[in-house]
């Protein structure tokens, strides 16, 4: 295994996982996931093929609007190497609620392909989904 100081792992991964939540049109998303990937939350899990995500993002941008949420802004980073040739990555982030009050803190743990340069999503790993309006 590859001896990576945890620090530039988790530098790594930060920037990652920031840049990640940032991309909002599918140019910029499609560099981070495999193709396909795998997709789990609490409905079970399901091969992903990358197109069929970028699609949708979109609607997740309007689904956050009618959650009355901003958008999510990355806040904490946990990760673990594996081996080689992957990292096991947790990210948090909180949305705004555009209404006021406390922010809706979301977390979504990440499989990730790192092929010395660059990481892939290759299982994206919702822990739950958006609050009702």
């Amino acid at each position: 295994m590859t001896d990576t100081p945890t620090a530039t792992l988790d530098g790594r991964v930060r920037a990652f996982l920031a840049t990640f939540s940032r991309a909002t049109d599918p140019a910029g998303a499609a560099a981070h996931f495999a193709d396909p990937f795998l997709l789990a939350d609490a409905t079970g899990a399901r091969p992903v093929p990358r197109a069929a995500f970028l699609a949708a993002l979109p609607a997740r941008e309007r689904a956050f609007a009618d959650a009355g949420l901003d958008a999510p802004v990355l806040t904490g980073v946990n990760c673990q190497r594996l081996d080689d040739a992957y990292v096991l990555a947790r990210g948090d982030w909180d949305a705004s609620r555009t209404a006021g009050g406390p922010p809706v803190r979301l977390s979504s743990s990440f499989l990730l392909h790192d092929d010395g340069t660059a990481f892939r999503v290759v299982l994206y790993l919702n822990h739950a989904g958006l609050p009702a309006a």
